[in-house]
């Protein structure tokens, strides 16, 4: 590295640190991070090492975790992971093998029947038609597949 170069790492480095203490992060997100700060493409590869090296960066913990977070918090189906995995730049095979995982452990049917038994109180006075329409509209937003949601509706 020329002394330009090992600078611009520091810098880097540093940047890096803080972005990820905040919460864990992909590969690419850091990626994107640090080219939209105006590091050259090597600085840029050169903290992605160091970075994945010193298991700072690890795009499956970073899938897993993820995906784990949002399905128990927010309730959301694998259609709606998919699309958010996707989006932090994972690869497809590392989603399909995070999604497998997950819902061997975690039923989707129970977690669509979780968001069905929030929202119901709140649709008392609407008739039966449309308190079902608007379930499976909500169903469909948090990402799950028709056959779950008319499961748990039925």
């Amino acid at each position: 590295l020329t002394d330009a170069m090992s600078e611009d790492f520091e810098k880097a480095r540093t940047l890096t640190y803080r972005y990820l203490s905040h919460r864990d992060r992909s590969v690419r997100e850091t990626a994107d991070h640090l080219k939209k700060k105006g590091f050259e493409e090597a600085v840029v590869q050169e903290t992605l090492r160091y970075f994945q090296e010193a298991n700072y960066l690890d795009d499956r913990r970073f899938a897993e975790h993820c995906a784990r977070t949002r399905a128990e918090n927010r309730q959301y189906g694998k259609f709606r992971l998919r699309q958010e995995l996707i989006g932090k730049g994972l690869s497809k095979e590392l989603i399909d093998e995070t999604l497998d995982t997950l819902f061997e452990t975690v039923k989707e049917i129970d977690l669509a029947r979780t968001v069905v038994e929030k929202t119901l109180p709140s649709m008392q006075d609407l008739d039966a038609d449309k308190r079902k329409n608007r379930l499976i509209g909500l169903l469909q937003r948090k990402g799950f597949s028709s056959d779950v949601i008319y499961k748990v509706l039925d």
